[in-house]
């Protein structure tokens, strides 16, 4: 399968992120030197077909009212916001690993995508986002120009 596109420079990860230099050097700060904040942000799959990209998300207990998933040009922004933690009488944490309350992460999408047609569905704590794609273009034919 042919990846129809490079790598911007905006700042945004893309959906073919790669390695773990790339992340090492391109990573905030506070990433590399607060870990317990990456545990804030749910992690990303990304999948790609010969029809479509699937980002899946893994944000247990959350709804699907939480979630707001916004198209803009080349960008994607998948941000949450729970309205109210639920508390369980006196009961406190003593051992949080995750806590997805609020978050957003943002990707710059490939050249090839339908940003109209973009779907989410949230079921069993993974938001599900797929994104197709446009027909591949046939390059172009050079044609050759005598010289007279």
């Amino acid at each position: 399968m042919e990846k129809a596109l490079e790598k911007t420079r905006t700042g945004w990860p893309t959906l073919f992120d790669s390695g773990w230099m790339e992340k090492f050097f391109n990573a905030p700060l506070d990433e590399l030197f607060l870990p317990g904040k990456v545990m804030n942000v749910p992690a990303v799959n990304v999948n790609e077909s010969e029809k479509e990209f699937r980002l899946t998300i893994a944000a247990p207990g959350l709804d699907k009212k939480d979630f707001r998933v916004e198209a803009m040009d080349d960008m994607l922004t998948i941000s949450c916001e729970k309205e109210k933690e639920e508390k369980e009488g006196n009961a406190r944490f003593n051992r949080r690993e995750y806590n997805y309350r609020s978050w957003s992460r943002s990707f710059t999408l490939p050249e090839n995508c339908l940003t109209g047609q973009i779907n989410a569905e949230y079921k069993n704590g993974e938001l599900l986002i797929m994104i197709p794609k446009t027909a591949v273009k046939e390059p172009k034919k050079v044609k050759n120009i005598s010289v007279n």
